[in-house]
């Protein structure tokens, strides 16, 4: 657009500089146009050009920060959404967590009879199908039992010492914990309520 712009003021110039001289330097009266007044049409048309350069420069600059400013805009908006999206997604699966506790409670039946443990069985493969819905969505339930313990995603809320464990291992899972993984990150949503196995001190 620019050089567009450039190349018809500098035509203009032209067209009118052999405008002066094809009239034989003659003026609307027919005398003759001094030489001082080509040099001022000249200097005048310069002036125009470069005036008209600036503006166009103007022009171009600001629509590139206009440009830039909409490019960021349109990546703030489309991490919000993507921040909202994944705020609701944990909210309604916090609202899930009881619901899949008690369905695991379900199964903590002594000595039950076949009629029983069909009746769980079934609980059971609801829960599983409620966790994998939960999955596709990023939403992961943690048993890290045999794990290194990781304050993170889990709390300690009992542990022992013994010379078996060369690190902080997780030797028992109280209660699940439930997490949201993002990419290599693990944002908890309720951490797992387990038992540390630590190493003598």
């Amino acid at each position: 657009m620019a050089e567009d712009t450039n190349q018809t003021i500098e035509n203009e110039k032209g067209e009118a500089v052999n405008e002066v001289h094809s009239e034989n330097n003659k003026n609307a009266n027919g005398h003759k146009v001094s030489e001082e007044s080509v040099v001022q049409a000249s200097s005048t048309l310069e002036q125009e050009l470069d005036s008209a350069k600036k503006e166009i420069e103007t022009l171009k600059d600001s629509w590139l920060r206009e440009r830039a400013e909409f490019q960021n805009y349109k990546r703030r908006t489309a991490m919000d959404l993507l921040n909202a999206r994944k705020e609701s997604i944990k909210k309604f699966a916090e609202g899930l967590l009881s619901a899949l506790d008690n369905l695991e409670r379900v199964s903590i039946v002594p000595n039950p009879t076949p009629e029983v443990t069909a009746f769980v069985d079934g609980v059971l493969m609801v829960q599983k199908e409620l966790i994998s819905v939960l999955e596709r969505e990023g939403i992961k339930r943690l048993d890290p039992k045999g794990q290194p313990f990781d304050p993170m995603i889990m709390e300690a809320i009992a542990s022992e010492e013994s010379a078996e464990y060369t690190e902080e291992t997780v030797v028992e899972t109280y209660q699940p914990g439930y997490y949201h993984e993002d990419g290599e990150n693990k944002h908890s949503i309720r951490p797992a309520r387990v038992k540390v196995g630590k190493p003598q001190s």
